[in-house]
């Protein structure tokens, strides 16, 4: 197979709570309230498109419907994975997704994801899940506007990384930039939204559902630990190194430095694959995220 190196224009979503640190970071061509930058993503709501290597102009979603060998022909219908940006200036709502069981009712897949933190400012927190006793308990705190007291709250900087499985309540907090890797899903059930206006209206809320997919008591692991869906690695380059690709593929975010993947220039805030099966060269001084499924 020819090796290939593709790199991705990301899509940008405007958000309610969303920050200006792209442009800051990273030189997107993005304004203030940019929220999300999906880089590596071929789902419907929107899929990155190739602007250099072969294939340029074509999105990840076309691909990977007409061109699986790229793919190490991979046999689920759909490209499994999603790699985004979030820039938050305010807190995100809070809110859980649904797993793989559940979300069939929405014909979509569940959303396990993790967390790698990229900027913060001083003092700022996450939400990682609950200590409530009983679905009840959570029911009656939502009722009453006292959630947040049942909540976990962490505070994070710089390289911290977490792992949050379907069935967690969280919330990103404002003043946060992190990547996120993901199930490719766009499903998400908010609890509570601060009573947040959104174009004179409050926003949306999927109570009902969250709590059929909340796990009480919540006894699962943040840290980072091997899952089913993907494998982020963080890695160093700093001389020419070869390196092969995995049966379906390196997904790679650049997040400091800049150099070339074989003869493709990468810097900070790039996303990029690397074909299924292949041999590749890595030049320059270079710390980035590497996604394998």
């Amino acid at each position: 197979m020819i090796v290939m190196v593709l790199k991705f224009e990301p899509v940008y979503f405007y958000k309610v709570w969303g920050g200006n640190s792209f442009k800051r970071l990273y030189n997107y061509p993005t304004t203030e309230n940019c929220g999300e930058a999906w880089g590596i993503s071929a789902h419907p709501h929107g899929s990155s498109i190739v602007k250099a290597g072969p294939y340029k102009g074509k999105s990840l979603r076309e691909l990977y419907k007409s061109e699986r060998q790229l793919f190490g022909n991979y046999s689920q219908p759909e490209f499994p994975i999603l790699v985004k940006l979030i820039s938050a200036s305010q807190d995100l709502s809070i809110q859980v997704h649904p797993d793989d069981q559940y979300a069939k009712k929405f014909n979509s897949l569940g959303k396990d994801e993790s967390w790698y933190i990229i900027n913060t400012e001083p003092n700022t927190k996450i939400n990682i899940g609950h200590h409530a006793n009983s679905v009840l308990e959570l029911e009656d705190a939502i009722i009453n506007d006292r959630l947040t007291t049942l909540l976990n709250y962490f505070p994070i900087k710089h390289g911290d990384m977490f792992y949050i499985k379907a069935g967690t309540i969280h919330a990103i907090c404002g003043g946060t930039t992190l990547l996120e890797v993901q199930q490719s899903s766009d499903i998400t059930f908010r609890l509570y939204d601060y009573n947040r206006l959104h174009n004179g209206k409050l926003r949306e809320l999927h109570i009902k559902d969250a709590l059929k997919c909340i796990e009480v008591p919540d006894n699962k692991k943040w840290e980072p630990h091997e899952n089913q869906y993907f494998i982020v690695d963080s890695l160093t380059n700093i001389n020419k190194t070869k390196l092969s690709s995995n049966q379906h593929g390196d997904y790679i975010f650049i997040l400091e430095g800049e150099g070339l993947f074989d003869d493709i220039s990468v810097s900070s805030g790039d996303f990029i694959m690397v074909t299924a099966d292949s041999e590749y060269t890595v030049e320059g001084d270079l710390k980035y995220k590497k996604i394998v499924f």
